[in-house]
């Protein structure tokens, strides 16, 4: 007798159907686990997507200068930034000798900035923005950055240090309403600055909430509100993507001259291109995706686990069953089959509530946080599908094979006498 046989199947129906609580239970640990696995590849490859379309917006023939820790490589310079190491070196001068069209001739445009927080004020009310401070050059850049209202500043008001601000949609709705921000006047660090413009709403960028930003003068902040002379980057756009290696190999050679530098594994920048950007970004999301995958995949090894231990109580409260069975002329091969089928039953039927519970809770994910603003795909792996499905189909008959050659080994006289 096959062990997927109508008979048997009926049997391990009738057996599942005897204690619905115990066999729910069963099934949820497989609900959870195969759920748990599918949201978590859905949210990673969500994630992925997000951020690869975020900076594929600033255009792929872009390229930057980041400062980095001297003698580090990037991941551990990053990290050393992040806990407090401020590199000074890069300064305006260096973007300026980068737009030497002579030297230069691939490169379209080039922009330099520096970035904090302040909380900016209009009479009675107050804001936390964060604060672009860069040249003129940088809307031939960020070729998203458009003007609603008004206009940029220009490189006379740069580099005349004007006290001008252009404005993000939030803080122009805070501050004024309805009214036209053009014209007035809000405190960045109790300085009044003029508005003069106000950028198109944006929306979110990761964790950069565009439209709760301003854009000064870098000139002007550096003296009025950092008080520093220095960069954190400076971006780059090339005629075509062909010239990325040549532009690296001249730039470093030009900034290492600038800077003084012999060795350059004593490099105190980096410069990356877009590609290079994405690629980081994909390692990360992968990884952290394997990571949570697999943390989720031991839910399904738990919920394995109670499946044998169900079986075994099953086993324990049916030895009468099984004697009086085996005593009517039931092989051990039937009794086998039966449970085996019972155990399979519970992780299929458990594979298949889970695939439909990860999906849409990977659907409420994206609804939620598409209402935060951020354009969140709504995506779900096949490959997580099938794979969870199929570890739990293998867990089933893996831990139910022991209870099941349990049960098919018991003596009936005995198993008759159980009680």
């Amino acid at each position: 007798m096959s062990i997927f046989s109508l008979k048997t199947i009926n049997l391990a129906l009738v057996g599942l159907r005897a204690n619905m609580t115990r066999t729910a239970l069963s099934v949820l640990g497989i609900v959870i686990g195969v759920a748990a696995v599918i949201v978590i590849v859905s949210v990673g490859q969500g994630l992925k997507v997000l951020i690869v379309d975020q900076i594929n917006v600033f255009g792929e023939n872009m390229m930057s200068v980041q400062v980095k820790v001297p003698g580090s490589d990037y991941g551990a310079s990053m990290q050393s930034m992040a806990e407090g190491t401020v590199i000074t070196t890069l300064k305006y001068d260096d973007v300026q000798a980068v737009r030497d069209k002579d030297r230069f001739p691939y490169i379209k445009a080039v922009s330099g900035y520096s970035a904090g927080t302040q909380w900016a004020t209009y009479q009675e009310k107050e804001k936390q923005v964060m604060f672009i401070a860069t040249d003129a050059y940088y809307p031939d850049i960020d070729g998203q950055l458009k003007m609603s209202q008004g206009q940029y500043f220009t490189n006379e008001e740069e580099r005349g240090m004007a006290k001008v601000v252009v404005i993000g949609s939030k803080v122009a709705s805070k501050f004024f309403g309805e009214e036209s921000p053009i014209g007035k006047q809000i405190k960045i660090k109790q300085i009044n600055f003029k508005v003069i413009g106000v950028v198109v709403d944006r929306g979110m960028i990761m964790t950069f909430d565009y439209d709760s930003m301003v854009y000064l003068p870098l000139k002007t902040a550096q003296k009025l509100i950092s008080g520093t002379d220095h960069l954190v980057e400076f971006a780059m756009v090339m005629e075509d993507d062909q010239h990325f290696a040549q532009a690296k190999a001249e730039i470093s050679q030009l900034i290492r001259q600038r800077h003084n530098i012999t060795d350059p594994s004593k490099d105190d920048f980096e410069i990356m291109s877009m590609d290079q950007i994405i690629d980081i970004v994909n390692t990360v999301t992968s990884l952290i995706s394997l990571l949570l995958g697999l943390l989720a995949a031991i839910s399904l090894l738990v919920g394995g686990v109670g499946i044998m231990n169900i079986m075994l109580v099953i086993v324990a409260e049916r030895t009468r069953e099984i004697g009086l069975r085996k005593s009517l002329g039931a092989k051990q091969k039937d009794i086998l089959n039966q449970f085996v089928t019972e155990a399979i039953l519970i992780s299929v039927l458990g594979g298949i509530i889970g695939i439909i519970f990860g999906i849409v809770v990977s659907f409420i994910i994206t609804i939620s946080v598409r209402a935060y603003g951020f354009d969140w795909p709504f995506v779900v792996s096949i490959e997580a599908i099938i794979i969870s499905f199929s570890t739990a189909a293998f867990f089933g008959i893996i831990f139910g094979w022991y209870p099941a050659k349990k049960a098919a080994k018991l003596n009936p006289i005995e198993a008759l006498r159980y009680e």
